[in-house]
């Protein structure tokens, strides 16, 4: 249901749980302008509002909803930035309760009527939120694989704001104020494409309650964002970079480029082919690197459809750098030259299969599902496509994608050497 343009609402009918689902989804094109300040909207979204002053009024109205949850949290897709509100009520026919009301009221509230003054943002809250999101950003350099991570997303990335970490950085979020967010926010209302996801065994009459309490909410029409897809130029130049830290276990990251975008033709023999690099415990990097050579505490591997990104972590004693390198790169070597066993291929499909089918437990991901299909829906498969098609790939075929594999950066955390 259209509320305005750039305003979606969406109503999914499952029966299958106990509780109703809600996501309120802000996107907007990814920007080292905006990010901090759109981290900081989230935290203050689930802290206080108008209503609700405090933290304590907050999570008070909260238990009162027979335990409901509301959590607030930023991710990118692409080139988009995506800034989510998510919640889980109890359906009201197990409870005494119109939960499903009460959390769209609370929804209204954190979007329209935030603690503000005459300059922004309440100032004590702001400052509270803006101190412990700094205190956070500064720990995350304490988390060596996640530091490793944003290394080579500067490595990788040509465009700065797809190598700025999504929950932004301790040097964006310092520049921020009260009044700057605020004036932010005011303009995100009105230029974010939004969409509202409501999961759950709701009656007719609910439905259109909900559909009427959101109608009534002060959307504004505006242009819809109509990208999420990232795409730079292969370089022939491999970046590389070493960076020494005060750590036992070193780390190896490696970023190669893919053609493969979500939904492409291709899409399910990316999917093996990172199951048979990197993806399961029976994987060449776990199996070869880590089992075999015990050459790496971890060694794994993941990738992006929606940035042509894959990258290949290991975890590794210093001294090991050059061994674990080869062997890394000849384990990408082995699927380009069909190093494959039946064994393996059946394997992968298997695991692949398996946790498509857990995915269709959770109701976020169910949400996710449907996200993805409303704004990718020429790129979709039904169930029985997808199973058909994850049945279909073929090690001629995962040959084939792996040929297209590049290394673009290789970064390096070198601790300290242990020796052999």
């Amino acid at each position: 249901m259209k509320i305005k343009n750039g305003v979606n609402l969406h109503i999914i009918k499952e029966t299958k749980f106990k509780t109703v689902q809600f996501l309120v989804r802000f996107r907007t094109k990814m920007s080292r302008q905006t990010v901090a300040k759109r981290v900081i909207i989230s935290n203050l979204w689930e802290t206080s509002n108008a209503v609700l002053t405090t933290n304590q009024q907050f999570q008070r109205k909260l238990s009162e909803m027979y335990g409901a949850s509301f959590a607030t949290g930023v991710a990118k897709k692409g080139d988009n930035h995506f800034l989510n509100i998510g919640m889980s009520v109890v359906n009201p026919k197990f409870v005494k309760s119109d939960t499903v009301t009460d959390a769209v009221e609370l929804i209204h509230q954190a979007l329209f009527m935030p603690l503000i003054d005459e300059i922004g943002f309440d100032e004590a809250t702001f400052a509270r939120e803006k101190k412990n999101l700094l205190h956070y950003l500064a720990s995350t350099r304490e988390d060596k694989s996640y530091v490793a991570s944003t290394r080579l997303s500067e490595l990788f990335f040509a465009d700065k704001n797809l190598s700025t970490p999504s929950i932004s950085t301790v040097e964006l979020m310092e520049h921020e104020t009260r009044q700057s967010v605020f004036d932010y926010y005011k303009k995100m209302l009105l230029t974010d494409t939004i969409d509202i996801w409501i999961l759950g065994d709701l009656t007719v009459a609910q439905e259109s309650s909900i559909r009427a309490y959101f109608s009534d909410m002060p959307f504004t029409d505006r242009d819809p964002l109509t990208t999420v897809f990232y795409a730079q130029a292969t370089s022939n130049i491999v970046r590389e970079k070493t960076e020494k830290e005060d750590v036992n276990q070193s780390i190896l990251q490696l970023a190669y480029s893919h053609p493969v975008k979500y939904g492409d033709a291709d899409y399910l023999t990316l999917q093996v082919l990172n199951g048979l690099l990197g993806g399961f415990s029976h994987s060449k990097l776990f199996t070869n690197v880590r089992e075999k050579e015990s050459l790496a505490y971890y060694a794994n591997s993941r990738f992006d459809t929606f940035t042509g990104f894959l990258k290949i972590a290991a975890g590794i004693d210093a001294g090991h750098r050059s061994k674990a390198l080869t062997i890394i790169r000849a384990q990408v070597r082995a699927l380009v030259q069909g190093d494959i066993s039946e064994n393996e291929l059946r394997q992968t499909k298997d695991m692949l299969r398996n946790a498509y089918f857990l995915s269709l437990d959770s109701p976020s991901n169910l949400i996710e599902q449907a996200y993805i299909k409303q704004l990718l829906p020429d790129r979709q498969l039904s169930q029985a496509e997808w199973l058909q098609k994850l049945d279909a790939v073929t090690k001629a075929d995962v040959v084939r994608v792996a040929q297209t594999l590049n290394l673009q950066a290789l970064y390096f955390m070198e601790g300290e050497s242990l020796g052999d």
